[in-house]
């Protein structure tokens, strides 16, 4: 086996640990300059959980299939591995009411790709429209949730916690952390988009394949481990806005700036089937909540098999990876 495959597990460890330690680091610093909880867990926390694919998108200019591979096939992965396992786990209590504008905006921003790409590329302007979105998501989400209660409470759940031994709360040791966080990311990217590349020339697959399922799955860990652990702990609430969140933005933040930084050419199979894959997932776990305000575990096997099926037609029909 070629020693640069060794990227992809080394890679993946990286941007755990980088992505871990980047928001532990950022999230003391912002508590210590008096910045609010819920401010954090719209920024810092959502970001922190989106940085995986932000810095794999960065770093792929060269190969802007895996970047859009990225994006569709972590929102794909995200619904239907993180919330179909994180369900099975714990079933998840999910009030509709309390997410309902977040939950409409993650279908907006999957449409809001699928119409992009129908144009055969998503360029500089694109990109920027979708990064302003999201900065407008952003706003918007506070200004709806910074009197409500309940509201802040879905985004805050972790944002004050005292976690980590009392040396490292000390702000040069916060900073630090932030410092080889951002240092694991990009390094850790680098390793795995580069090994990522080389199992595509030795397999002899497309690099969107590679960013559909390996680049997919490795970058969505966080949020992967985010959702069971918060499921196994009854954090119901946290689990499911942890995934919507990180949806919209993959959709808005991740794409935007892949797309600002590097044309993305639109191909066939992704514009008429994987990209409808991601808006039938997106839809489904909106209705999912919208008719039953839960999550429990015959639906979370539902998603989980939907994911299956997914990964098992792309092994069927190669075509639909090129």
């Amino acid at each position: 086996m070629d020693w640069i495959l060794l990227g992809i597990p080394i890679g993946i460890v990286m941007l755990y640990f980088g992505s871990d330690w980047m928001v532990r680091g950022a999230k003391g610093i912002a508590l210590r300059l008096g910045v609010a909880p819920f401010v954090i867990g719209l920024t810092v926390l959502a970001f922190g959980s989106s940085a995986p694919e932000c810095i794999t998108s960065i770093v792929s200019g060269d190969t802007p299939q895996i970047i859009i591979g990225n994006v569709v096939g972590s929102n794909i992965a995200n619904i239907g591995l993180a919330i179909g396992l994180a369900a099975i786990v714990g079933p998840l209590a999910a009030k509709y009411t309390s997410m309902r504008f977040e939950l409409a905006i993650m279908m907006l921003s999957a449409i809001v790709v699928t119409v992009m790409a129908m144009t055969g590329f998503i360029g500089f302007l694109e990109g920027l429209i979708l990064f302003c979105a999201l900065l407008v998501f952003v706003f918007a989400v506070y200004r709806l949730k910074k009197d409500d209660k309940e509201g802040q409470e879905a985004y805050t759940a972790d944002a004050g916690e005292d976690e980590g031994p009392s040396f490292l709360k000390s702000m040069p040791m916060l900073v630090v952390l932030v410092v080889v966080g951002l240092v694991l990311l990009y390094f850790g990217a680098q390793f795995f988009i580069g090994g990522a590349k080389e199992l595509a020339r030795m397999v002899g697959v497309s690099d969107m394949l590679i960013g559909l399922i390996v680049v997919a799955i490795g970058t969505s860990l966080p949020e992967l481990c985010i959702s069971v652990m918060a499921a196994h702990k009854g954090e119901a609430d946290l689990a499911v806005s942890n995934i919507v969140g990180s949806n919209i933005f993959n959709a808005f933040f991740v794409l935007g700036v892949g797309a600002m930084l590097t044309d993305i050419p639109i191909v066939d199979s992704m514009l008429m089937f994987h990209l409808p894959v991601m808006l039938i997932f997106s839809a489904v776990m909106f209705m999912m909540i919208r008719f039953r305000n839960r999550i429990d575990r015959p639906m979370g096997v539902i998603l989980l098999l939907m994911y299956v099926a997914y990964m098992a037609i792309m092994v069927a029909v190669p075509s639909l990876t090129i």
